[in-house]
């Protein structure tokens, strides 16, 4: 929601009340006196300033009594000289949530200004189980600090045909705070992905013709494997004989968290035993359909007892489970289950769950504890999708809007 305040004002006016010494006193604060200063005193910049008081409280439905005009400053970028506003005391309490931009002009006859005032309109953020779990596990960063405090999450996602999957579980890793995003894939997919996004680092990897993996992939592969905080592996990945041995390189060598997704979950349901060789904690994200896979039984079976086949398998597995749907929910082997309340239908539609593995693998490979990661992850997806919901419709949302959702609910987050 936007409202615009503007007003004009007499050079001339302005000139005859800057000969009284008070005038500049009650009407500018600090800064702009100091700015003004720097510029003489020039009769033009303190009329435009002095509009823009005026449109603010205009744009905010006011007038000037309800606030001091010192309150209400316009001060300069450095870099680019653009004015902004510099709210203060009552002004900024009248302002709440609002974000505010101004706009100045003159003539040598008259000054003015418009103040655009835009509202999201966006309800606080909901208080809940989720939110608390991510507030708790994601800290703010500290002043002192580098890429390599946030982790190194290691992707292994992608082939020829499905390179979306790949891009979005990357930009979703981004978005959710990874130090450095390493991209392990095909090079036949790479162009697409490193055209769009700009910054993954990439291990390229080069299946022989037959589609399985050459030694010197598996080289490659090993090497990042050993680099990572955490690994994601499946988000378009495939079934070809490279993509199983890769799989297999994960589960046996990692150290660190490793998330399976998509098609890591149906490579594993052919070779389920594959999960006890691996010696690092293991969050799988299954949907219904996956998950059916995995226990050999139907989905409608899997969705009416959604609950019990949550706890059963993670804990037979000594896995976390994330069992995708609406209420999702996230089962750990000591019997702690999180059910999810956000998301909505318009979630259901392919790349989604990339997104959301992307997400937790992020939030793992920062040292959140794998069920934390999870469960914040599921939470914050879901509010995600509800955002996109309300703005563009279920129909029409997608999940690329997911990712951009993002940075708007990290900041509400404070994160």
């Amino acid at each position: 929601m936007f409202s615009v305040g503007t007003d004009l004002v007499e050079i001339e006016r302005i000139r005859k009340s800057m000969q009284n010494p008070r005038f500049c006193s009650r009407v500018f604060g600090t800064a702009e006196l100091a700015w003004l200063a720097k510029r003489g005193f020039s009769v033009e910049s303190a009329a435009a300033a002095f509009c823009a008081k005026e449109a603010f409280s205009k744009a905010i439905g006011t007038g000037l009594w309800a606030f001091s005009l010192r309150e209400v400053q316009v001060i300069h970028e450095e870099r680019t000289g653009k004015p902004v506003l510099q709210l203060s005391g009552r002004a900024l309490k009248l302002a709440g949530n609002s974000r505010f931009s101004v706009s100045l002009t003159h003539t040598d006859r008259y000054a003015s200004a418009v103040v655009v005032r835009e509202d999201d309109d966006v309800p606080p953020l909901p208080e809940s189980e989720g939110l608390q779990i991510l507030r708790n596990a994601l800290k703010p960063r500290a002043l002192e600090s580098n890429k390599g405090d946030y982790g190194r999450l290691l992707c292994v996602c992608g082939s020829e045909g499905m390179a979306g999957a790949a891009a979005m579980s990357i930009s979703a890793a981004l978005r959710c705070g990874a130090g450095i995003v390493e991209a392990a894939l095909p090079h036949s997919i790479y162009p697409i992905v490193a055209s769009r996004l700009a910054e993954p680092v990439f291990t390229i990897l080069h299946p022989n013709p037959n589609g399985s993996a050459s030694p010197q992939d598996e080289i490659a592969l090993s090497a990042a494997i050993r680099r990572a905080s955490a690994v994601l592996i499946g988000c378009g990945l495939g079934k070809s004989d490279a993509a199983r041995c890769a799989l297999k390189h994960v589960l046996a060598e990692s150290q660190v968290p490793v998330i399976v997704d998509a098609d890591g979950i149906n490579l594993l349901a052919e070779h389920i035993d594959e999960l006890q060789v691996c010696k690092a904690p293991v969050i799988l994200t299954p949907h219904p359909g996956e998950m059916a896979r995995l226990l050999n039984t139907t989905p409608r079976w899997i969705q009416s007892h959604r609950e019990e086949t949550a706890r059963s398998f993670s804990k037979e597995h000594g896995v976390i489970l994330v069992l995708k749907g609406a209420g999702t929910l996230v089962a750990s082997p000591d019997g702690k289950l999180y059910r999810n309340d956000t998301g909505n239908p318009g979630m259901a539609k392919g790349g989604s769950g990339d997104v959301l593995a992307g997400m937790i693998a992020s939030f793992a490979a920062q040292g959140i504890q794998p069920f934390e990661a999870a469960a914040g992850g599921v939470w914050l997806h879901g509010l995600a999708g509800d955002r996109c919901a309300a703005r563009f419709s279920q129909s029409a949302m997608l999940p690329t809007d997911l990712v951009n959702m993002l940075p708007e609910l990290f900041r509400e987050l404070g994160r």
